[in-house]
């Protein structure tokens, strides 16, 4: 980036989390919005996703952690109240969807969704010490053991009416939601529930001989087509890639297999014009989805920050260009703190609400730059 360009660091420092921490809370009904509309006002939809809720526990839990914002740590514990309240089952397990007022939409236990509440309980944890946080941690993976495990105890349904699909993305953020809880907390079960994970995207998810990370399988595990093509995301390659690379610190990774996933991410996911990375291609390089979804470009500055494969100047050389890519196309817009959620084939930003969600990977983005860039 230029000298007199803003970095990703100091736009989430001065605009991102003061605008999400003003704008983003629910004051009258408790909890996290879903999304703002373009002009940074609450937007009409009626309901909240849990997975949402999770992800905005992790994220003001985080930023208090790193001292970002001095409320951080206030719209974190409003969050937790929040959650502990509206998004729990009376038998235990964590809901998919509530309504904007905290009443029950869509009760179904989805582990996508259970994932991103523990991401955000284990962070929390971190922040506050409450041990009462790691008591829900405990009793959502006994619950996820007991309702979702396959029917083989290869992985897990995504939910209780998935009965003939497995997906990867939900395992994938239940690898991470186990791999955090272990980080804050030091419980070797959580580590072992990571590993099985691990072992079954190494098995069955991976292409061992192009490095495609497939998406969909059927029950025993075997690739899907969808519209006759086996579709594969390169966000998913550069999201897992980073996330095997944290585990590797806590327990054996195959080195292959993360420099198999980047080969292919790289070869087939990226623009060389303009070094965005596409949504979607099929596991032999056709590009299906020339669209670039936002969490897509964080996922990948993640992983250009660890990944052992590149020369140092190679590294900042990629870091650079992703970063000028995120400030230009996705965060420098009205209001600042805001975000643009997508770009068309062309490269033209698609006008559209501004999804909460996304706060989790830009979270976790500039946290590591940051970290990266002191060390």
């Amino acid at each position: 980036m230029k000298s007199n360009e803003m970095h990703l660091v100091s736009w989430m420092r001065a605009y991102a989390l003061p605008f999400w921490v003003t704008r983003g809370m629910d004051h009258v009904n408790g909890g996290y919005l879903e999304e703002l509309k373009q002009d940074g006002t609450p937007s009409i939809v009626n309901f909240k996703r849990v997975r949402v809720q999770g992800r905005q526990l992790f994220s003001f839990s985080l930023a208090a952690i790193l001292g970002w914002h001095k409320y951080a740590a206030a719209a974190a514990d409003h969050g937790y109240d929040f959650i502990k309240k509206a998004c729990r089952d009376k038998d235990g397990y964590w809901m998919r969807k509530i309504t904007r007022h905290g009443t029950v939409l869509d009760p179904e236990m989805d582990l996508y969704d259970t994932a991103f509440i523990v991401l955000g309980l284990a962070t929390y944890y971190r922040l506050t010490q409450n041990p009462e946080a790691v008591e829900l941690i405990k009793s959502t993976v006994s619950m996820v053991q007991k309702k979702l495990s396959t029917n083989l105890g290869n992985g897990y349904r995504q939910s209780l009416s998935d009965k003939d699909r497995l997906r990867q993305n939900p395992n994938m953020h239940w690898f991470e939601a186990m791999l955090f809880a272990f980080e804050a907390t030091q419980d070797r079960s959580f580590l072992e529930e990571s590993a099985g994970i691990c072992r079954r995207m190494e098995e069955s998810v991976i292409d061992a001989k192009s490095g495609a990370l497939r998406e969909l399988f059927d029950d025993q595990w075997r690739p899907v087509q969808e519209d006759g093509k086996i579709l594969v995301e390169p966000g998913h390659h550069y999201e897992w890639s980073w996330l095997l690379n944290r585990a590797s610190h806590h327990m054996p990774i195959n080195p292959a297999l993360i420099k198999g996933i980047l080969g292919f991410a790289d070869r087939y996911g990226v623009n060389a014009q303009t070094g965005l990375v596409y949504d979607q291609t099929t596991e032999s390089g056709e590009i299906t989805q020339a669209t670039h979804r936002l969490w897509v470009q964080t996922e990948a500055l993640k992983a250009w920050l660890v990944r052992g494969d590149v020369s140092e100047s190679d590294r900042v050389r990629r870091v650079d260009q992703i970063e000028a890519n995120l400030m230009r196309h996705y965060f420098t817009r009205e209001p600042m703190g805001s975000w643009c959620d997508r770009l068309d084939a062309d490269g033209r930003v698609h006008e559209g609400p501004v999804p909460a969600s996304s706060m989790y990977h830009v979270m976790m983005c500039v946290a590591e730059l940051d970290a990266w860039r002191k060390a």
